[in-house]
């Protein structure tokens, strides 16, 4: 093992061990989608809505439905989507 290179892993005889990520981090959808909302990623937003892999009217924890969410961040575009599809104006925090 080489002294100057904190990050070299010792040989044993031929074989080198590998490295691998202990773990994999995974989020449920209403998160992520939640997330694509705040960040007006469009694109992302339809892309789970056209797969149904929410459900529009969904509260989430911050006590706030994905529309709610839309429109605090002042994403027009994203509201107009959100409507197009469906989501209830008319819902309550």
């Amino acid at each position: 093992m080489r002294d100057d290179c904190p990050l070299s892993v010792p040989r044993y005889g031929r074989y080198r061990p590998r490295l691998r990520a202990s773990r994999t981090v995974r989020f449920p959808n209403d998160v992520v989608f939640q997330d694509h909302i705040k960040q007006g990623d469009l694109e992302q937003v339809g892309r789970f809505i056209r797969a149904r892999k929410v459900t529009l009217d969904t509260i989430y924890p911050s006590g706030m439905a994905a529309l709610h969410e839309a429109v605090l961040t002042g994403n027009l575009d994203c509201v107009k989507l959100l409507v197009k599809y469906g989501a209830d104006i008319h819902q309550r925090d």
